[in-house]
């Protein structure tokens, strides 16, 4: 895989060779903005730059640049800067003068674009201001400003859809000039200036594209020129030229093409014109290109590419073929790069690359490690060999299926035959059976990102059915009828939440029985035939409340074996959560799932794809989703973009050294992982059925609750998930100190909760935590456990403090109010965003209190244990001086937004956070509360993989762990050297720690 060229530098040159830009038709001049002649006179403010130096830049979705490139200019210009490109104006007319370039969410972008002809100025016009309107992608259309749900994180745009000029046939000068521009600033990032006379186009696109509109007439048009030859001994030859396959994004309905294949005819010995065929490849990513040859055969021609110069088509590549299919590797940016490659060429150079860098330890034999990669070439051996030693250098599992391999290990996906042919189904598990397979297949997939099947809208009998099995429920269901049983409905809605209550909630409770009861009777018929296998399917985390699964569908499943696998991915670089490490969360909760089945394993996506992830990042969330439980380690698809059938894929060959890296160190310790369990945790953190049924993690609560979740990590607490059904079943026993969030907790979990306090636990409470039932009702036994009479939440401003995202929203918000408290006789004090609540004390002590006196903070002192309630959302008050005002961004940098780590944290929070549990002792420590580490326990002894959640190395740290382990065999995964002291019954092991590591002692 060789070095990807400097494409701005590139084009910078090919700007000046090229000093006026030819149009591609005669409605049509497309300006690369990076090509721009930047004058010596100029102050230095536009600077030409490479794709992946901007805010938008990874593997799919509206983050692709034109050609790889653009021109960037600062925040602020002191005085006028310009870039200068002479355009030829092919036909007299009226023109729009269209400009892609990158809009940050709520910051100004702002350039002018000049238009000079006949020596006066014929256009000016600022683009890029908050307040202009713009074209956006995915159906948004025309608006002055979006942001998705997902997050900003893609703002890609258009604009000018209205903006007209006339000019006359000939030459004419564009100018961009970037200068002072009000705050908030980002900086501004033009990719392409598009003048065109095809209004009408335009306008339909923008009505119908569903991707970003117009980004379906930006081609390699013009540049790219190809001839065929045929050898005189064969018969007369046909070469099919269709488009090349895109990847921005993969989905080709995705934008409005207008290129149709081509055919060269060629007879024996024969030889075609130059014909142009840049109309075919896509300018806003790489991909790959077959061309098919058609005839009698056997086939034997010659391929030749040029690119269009001033002196005529230059030659680049020439490519013999005796196949039907000539597989080719195009660049976005040919006219730059001056290359296209045999698409095996990939292949063969990144195994060189692997090679020139080896790495320590050993490939992991136990651990299941499946990635999407090569696909096989059966009549090319060169290929095949490359391709087995790829995959074997690469330590991957390769999902196989056959009898020549006795492994268990194999990999089927059944969704579509679930889907299209169930009465089928059974019989496919009897084959499979019947060829002595079954017992070889280790995973099972049911589909990717599943949502559990719903009972038809008309099921009252069977929701009837249910319910009269709930006890109390159906005699509270019954009331609301006044006993009138016919009139007991299934009725799910929100309306029902409004009206009936309790209906409401027993119609969800019915929904979630359902759906796990169907899911239930396929693994049940799987689990007849596939001994081995784990069966599951992956969950998007980003679905509803980001990453923040369902109490039923992420734990509840797995617990009633509806699934035996669970499974799940990071992608935490997409959306801007606050931390990456938030993405743990994930494996959290399906270590709850699996609380009572110590031999199932948890099969996880760790995504590396790039761009998008980085090298460091990936090998954080790696040891990561270790360090929570991970046993199945899959990433998806790991080729280069050449080569991937998706927008799923990997193009750095850094990030696969960095995999191998990391695989042959867990080759050191996986007997551990996969004979181990993580420890149990001390602390719990709620997540209920309840809370799910009435929606508590809305907006601002579901970033307060990721947000108190790593405030609760950084109290080095080992902390595990519970769920309703734990306390009921007594098993909060195991903890000392519960996090509670949810407003709603049923009135039955509510008891258990307060008998734990009773009996010596503590619970932590954020705003509004426990105070209403399963029924939308004030919640007596909560209230009378906290010391609460009456409680009310609210927001000052609440479309703006409802915040979705911790690292986009938070920066932007002013304070509700503050609390103040003192400890220990320090007066200590913190802002509060998002919502503050009003409560009336009964029997707790108000330890905290609101500028205006009212109570913030109470203390309840019941039996052995006592319980704290806080009027606010401490998670975001901790986080808020950690992020910077920044533009959200998503790029493979690790000094970027997206990747950007928080570190400094508001220490009065966190001592908010651990009130309670300063007194328990933590298993293991490490000296700086940002690097978190876990136990995983096996017999033969331990690991305890450590993250570093700075942005940089660290030296000398110390990780102590708890009573004499100083006699065990000790080393770290990456080979670095330990030293061990020993004193007052602890042991601590000083190493240096760069990104992640794993501390093993046997």
């Amino acid at each position: 895989m060789s070095a990807a060229p400097n494409g701005a530098q590139l084009a910078q040159h090919y700007g000046q060779q090229h000093p006026i830009v030819a149009p591609q038709s005669n409605d049509v001049i497309l300006a690369e903005a990076e090509e721009f002649n930047i004058p010596p006179t100029s102050p230095t403010c536009w600077q030409a730059r490479n794709w992946g130096t901007n805010y938008y830049a990874s593997t799919f979705a509206n983050t692709f640049l034109s050609r790889k490139a653009y021109l960037s200019a600062p925040k602020q210009c002191r005085t006028a800067a310009v870039a200068v490109r002479g355009i030829e104006i092919p036909t007299a007319g009226t023109y729009l003068v269209l400009v892609r370039y990158e809009a940050a969410f709520r910051f100004e972008t702002r350039f002018r674009v000049r238009i000079a002809q006949r020596g006066k100025v014929v256009f000016e016009r600022q683009y890029g201001a908050r307040d202009n309107d713009k074209i956006w992608a995915f159906g948004h259309q025309v608006r002055r400003e979006v942001s998705w749900p997902w997050g900003a994180t893609e703002g890609v745009v258009w604009e000018g859809h209205e903006a007209q000029v006339f000019l006359f046939a000939g030459a004419a000068t564009l100018t961009l000039i970037a200068d002072q521009q009000p705050e908030l600033a980002a900086r501004r990032h033009v990719d392409v200036v598009m003048l065109t006379r095809d209004i009408e186009q335009v306008q339909k696109r923008i009505e119908t594209e569903r991707y970003l509109p117009l980004d379906g007439m930006v081609t390699q048009a013009g540049d790219v020129w190809m001839r065929v030859r045929n050898e005189p001994e064969v018969p007369g030859l046909t070469l099919i030229i269709p488009s090349g396959k895109e990847h921005s994004p993969h989905d080709w309905r995705a934008k409005i093409r207008q290129w149709q294949p081509l055919t060269l005819t060629v007879e024996p010995g024969g030889e075609s014109e130059w014909t142009e065929v840049g109309h075919l490849l896509d300018a806003m990513n790489d991909g790959q290109w077959t061309l098919k040859a058609k005839g009698k055969g056997p086939f034997h021609y010659w391929v030749e590419f040029g690119l269009r110069r001033p002196e005529g088509v230059k030659s680049i590549a020439r490519f013999e073929s005796r196949k039907e299919q000539l597989i080719l590797a195009y660049d976005a940016n040919t006219r730059y790069t001056q290359r296209i490659r045999l698409q095996e060429s990939i292949l063969y150079d990144l195994l060189e690359h692997l090679k020139r860098h080896p790495v320590a330890g050993q490939p992991p034999t136990r651990t299941l490690v499946y990635a999407k990669t090569f696909g096989p070439r059966p009549d090319d051996e060169r290929y095949m060999q490359a391709r087995d030693a790829f995959v074997k250098m690469m330590g991957w599992t390769l999902p196989r299926l056959n009898q020549d391999d006795p492994a268990v290990r194999s990999y089927i996906d059944v969704r579509q035959r679930l889907r299209h042919a169930p009465g089928k189904f059974e019989a496919y598990l009897q084959n499979l059976k019947t060829q002595g397979l079954s017992d070889r297949i280790a995973v099972v997939s049911l589909g990717d990102e599943i949502s559990l099947v719903e009972p038809p809208e008309d099921d009252h009998q069977g929701f009837q059915a249910w319910l009269q099995t709930q006890g109390s429920g159906f005699a509270q269901v019954l009331r609301t009828v006044d006993g009138n049983w016919g009139q007991i409905r299934y009725a799910p809605d929100r309306q029902t939440a409004r009206t009936n209550p309790s209906l409401y909630y027993y119609s969800q409770r019915y929904r979630r029985h359902y759906g796990i009861g169907a899911l239930k009777a396929h693994t049940d018929l799987i689990r007849q035939y596939l001994p081995n296998a784990g069966i599951g399917a992956n969950y998007s985390p980003h679905h509803g409340h980001f990453y923040l699964g369902e109490a039923h569908k992420w734990v509840s499943v797995f617990r009633q074996n509806a699934m035996t696998m669970p499974w799940s991915e990071d992608y935490a670089w997409l959306v801007p959560l606050g931390t990456q490490q938030m993405s743990l969360i994930n494996l959290d909760l399906f270590r709850a799932g699996l609380r009572h089945q110590p031999d199932a394993k948890i099969h996880y996506y760790v995504m590396p794809h790039w761009p998008g992830n980085t090298p460091r990042m990936w090998r954080r969330l790696f040891y990561g989703a270790l360090a929570h439980g991970m046993k199945v380690a899959n990433l998806f698809i790991a080729a280069p973009v050449q080569v991937a059938p998706t927008e799923n894929y990997v193009n750095l060959p850094e990030t696969y050294v960095e995999i191998r890296r990391a695989l042959y160190e867990l080759g050191t310790f996986e007997d551990l992982v996969q004979d181990g369990r993580v420890r149990p945790g001390e602390a719990a953190l709620w997540f209920g059925e309840t809370g799910d049924i009435w929606v508590d993690q809305h907006a601002p609560f579901a970033a307060a609750k990721r947000a108190l979740y790593i405030a609760v990590r950084h109290q080095q607490l080992p902390l595990d998930i519970v769920v309703e059904a734990d306390a009921l079943a007594g098993d909060l026993s195991s903890y000392r100190i519960l996090y509670l969030t949810d407003l709603h907790v049923s009135r039955a979990a509510s008891q258990a909760i307060a008998d734990w306090v009773e009996q010596g636990g503590r619970v932590f409470a954020t705003a509004g935590a426990g105070m209403w039932d399963e029924y939308n009702r004030p919640n007596p036994i909560m209230r009378r456990l906290f010391g609460i009479e009456a409680y009310k939440v609210h927001a000052k401003d609440k479309a703006r403090q409802n915040i979705t995202f911790v690292k986009q929203g938070l920066p932007f918000l002013e304070p509700l109010d503050r609390v103040v408290w003192r400890e220990d006789g320090t007066p200590r004090s913190l802002p509060v965003f998002g919502v503050r609540s009003r409560l009336r004390v009964s029997t707790a002590e108000v330890v905290g209190q609101f500028e205006d006196g009212s109570p913030a903070i109470t203390l309840h002192r019941v039996g052995k244990g006592r319980a704290m309630s806080c009027g606010f959302l401490p998670g975001l008050s901790y986080f808020k001086p950690a992020i910077p005002l920044r533009p959200q961004d998503r790029v493979a940098r690790d000094e970027a937004m997206a990747h950007w780590l928080p570190t400094t944290f508001d220490l009065n929070a966190r001592r908010l956070v651990g009130w309670l549990a300063a007194d328990m002792a933590r298993p293991v420590t490490s000296h700086t509360p940002l690097v978190e580490t876990t136990v995983i326990e096996a017999d033969q002894g331990m690991v305890i993989p450590v993250v570093n959640w700075h942005s940089g190395p660290l030296e000398a740290l110390a990780v102590t762990v708890a009573g004499d382990t100083s006699a065990r065999e000790v080393s770290l995964a990456s080979g670095q050297p330990v030293e061990v002291t020993q004193q007052e019954g602890k042991t601590t092991y000083h190493f240096d720690l760069d990104v992640a590591d794993a501390l093993i002692l046997r």
